[in-house]
């Protein structure tokens, strides 16, 4: 008898784990609705079975409860307190994910009140029922991606290549930032490889990304437009086909197309694999979303985890690629994002996660947890006492992402294609690591969160370590890309190229950055006016000069060459240098038809250029 109170209880539990797992997914279409990040199939199938799994061994141990009268009742009592336990204590400090934590366990008890008055008519028949939901749970998010993402215009044969045509390869470093890089005078070593790559490179020190997270600042990237222009971004999350990718202006010039990427927005459901021939899609695997899965958080409790977030794989299919190219084969572009420097900080091999610190894993990694619930609205930190920690994690990831660049270089140089190729090197947006209070991105337009690396590399018209000073936008790599390859740019593009800048001519700009508001972050009370994400920002940068406006009416100006931590408002002190900057944003914004930071973003067509504000802006020596 006791064996058979034993086999029900594990029974009862598996039963409680496939329902955990079917409300997880059902409560997750929301989230996919809004983010459009398809689920990754590996992870989602392995979550799903290790919570079964576990559930039924909890059922097995509360088996004994089903000797009470109603023991059932009691032993689905037991279960759904202890998981409720159990997730509260690993869910991320955010009201999102507490909400989860409560929901799932809570949502599961109630399928299993219900699948139980059902079992009294159809024993089986709840069982299936559960099936069912956790298949429609799981495949519902795919099946809605698939439905709502618009079909990508066909790629026929490429056409002939001009003679002589570079291959291109274009890197972006994922939330590095370039203030925590050896190039960019940092103490410690982090980037030995980019270094030794900007000294054969035009360097630009004082580089400025269009926005703060992924989507936007690759949207930029490759349509050469500012955030509020081409429309991707938190409150409008894909991107529109009413202007040319970098691809696909490629495509038409005879080149064949690659990305590679672990990063989930660099795919077709968001909009930002148009005229890429080819696509990896490394980011299948979910090794970059880990932190996100109650279940892999908990299983990594076990040691079940994965040495990083995807970039290994990355450098190693590029490899094999490279490898593989015929040598008679058209010119390719070549697209590449490394996500290791992004959070979860501690998601990354032990060598790079401790070189700097010397605290234990589960200390590191309960860290690196509290600082990516405050990226989602949980309590911020005191930096003091986890910002040095943080750091460390963080330069581990950096270090390493310059490894995977490394291993990119040394293919190249195997096959002797590293001096035929334009090489760009950057990174999409920064990072916060305690400056202003906060941690991650996406939450602020200071200075950390928008300065990046740039380098650009091609021996044949790139002299060698070239240093740019001069402040400029990475929009700018667009046209930089078709101006050194010989191609014409579209006419619609903000930034023109950066080869004038190298050469020694005006341009570079306008250094914007847009900051829409973020719908799933949540947010907590903040006392500083520069961070939050219940408002919109928008930053222009001349020279030592930066200029943030809010949607809220907030103005801040800031002389970033005394006050480089951005604490000092100058707005009331220096009325003239407020009144300049504003009116040459407004001209930028004229120019390009940019919305005012308060209204309302259109998505349907590309706004004309105001040849007023281009005119203004010509006689200032911003646009030649």
């Amino acid at each position: 008898m006791p064996q058979l109170f034993s086999v029900r209880g594990a029974i009862l539990g598996a039963g409680y784990g496939l329902a955990t797992s079917a409300a997880r997914s059902l409560l997750g279409i929301r989230i996919v609705q809004i983010n459009r990040i398809s689920p990754p199939v590996t992870p989602t199938l392995q979550g799903i079975g290790a919570e079964i799994a576990l559930l039924a061994g909890l059922g097995l141990a509360l088996s004994p409860l089903l000797k009470l009268r109603r023991g059932w009742l009691w032993h689905l009592l037991a279960m759904t307190t202890v998981w409720v336990g159990v997730e509260q204590a690993l869910a991320l400090d955010s009201p999102l994910f507490r909400g989860m934590a409560f929901g799932v366990p809570a949502g599961a008890g109630l399928l299993v009140l219900i699948g139980h008055a059902i079992a009294r008519f159809r024993r089986w028949l709840p069982v299936t029922l559960g099936a069912l939901l956790l298949i429609a749970g799981t495949m519902t998010p795919h099946v809605y991606l698939a439905l709502t993402t618009p079909p990508k215009a066909p790629l026929g044969e490429l056409p002939a290549a001009r003679a002589g045509a570079p291959d291109v390869l274009l890197v972006v470093l994922d939330t590095v930032r370039a203030q925590n890089m050896s190039a960019y005078g940092y103490e410690r070593e982090t980037t030995p490889n980019f270094d030794a790559l900007s000294r054969d490179a035009a360097l630009f020190l004082e580089a400025t990304s269009p926005s703060t997270w992924s989507l936007p600042s690759h949207a930029s990237l490759f349509t050469g437009r500012f955030s509020s222009s081409h429309g991707a971004h938190f409150e409008h999350p894909f991107l529109d086909d009413t202007s040319p990718t970098l691809g696909e202006v490629l495509i038409d010039a005879g080149y064949d197309t690659l990305c590679f990427t672990a990063n989930a927005f660099i795919s077709d459901s968001i909009g930002l694999t148009r005229g890429f021939r080819y696509s990896d899609e490394a980011w299948r695997d979910g090794a970059g979303g880990r932190g996100f899965s109650f279940i892999l958080r908990l299983l990594d409790r076990f040691g079940i985890n994965v040495p990083d977030k995807g970039g290994a794989q990355v450098a190693e299919n590029f490899e094999r690629w490279i490898e593989e190219r015929p040598s008679d084969g058209p010119p390719t572009f070549v697209f590449v994002n490394f996500l290791e420097a992004h959070f979860p900080y501690h998601q990354l091999p032990d060598d790079y996660l401790t070189l700097y610190t010397s605290k234990p894993r589960s200390e590191l990694r309960a860290i690196s947890e509290q600082l990516l619930g405050a990226q989602f609205g949980g309590s911020q930190p005191d930096p003091a006492k986890v910002s040095e920690t943080a750091i460390a994690m963080y330069d581990g990831g950096v270090l390493y992402t310059d490894y995977l660049l490394g291993r990119l270089l040394d293919a190249l140089r195997s096959k002797r294609k590293l001096d035929d190729t334009v090489v760009v090197v950057m990174a999409d947006h920064g990072e916060l690591i305690g400056e202003h209070g906060s941690y991650g991105h996406g939450p602020s337009l200071i200075e950390p969160g928008v300065h990046v690396p740039l380098l650009v590399r091609y021996p044949p018209r790139i002299p060698k370590g070239t240093r740019i000073a001069r402040t400029v936008s990475t929009v700018g790599v667009f046209a930089t890309v078709l101006d050194l390859v010989g191609l014409e740019p579209p006419p619609d593009l903000q930034v023109a190229s950066l080869v004038g800048v190298i050469e020694g001519r005006p341009g570079g700009g306008p250094a914007i950055s847009e900051r829409h508001m973020a719908p799933l972050a949540g947010d907590t009370e903040r006392s500083d006016p520069l961070v939050g994400t219940d408002q919109r920002f928008r930053s222009y940068r001349e020279g030592s000069w930066k200029l943030i406006e809010t949607s809220k009416g907030g103005r801040h100006l800031f002389d970033l060459g005394s006050d480089p931590s951005e604490s000092i408002n100058l707005a009331e002190a220096s009325p003239g240098d407020l009144q300049r900057l504003r009116s040459e944003l407004d001209d930028w914004r004229s120019l390009f038809a940019l919305p005012s930071i308060d209204g309302v973003v259109e998505h349907d067509a590309v706004p004309d250029l105001d040849p007023a504000a281009e005119q203004r802006l010509r006689e200032l020596g911003y646009i030649e």
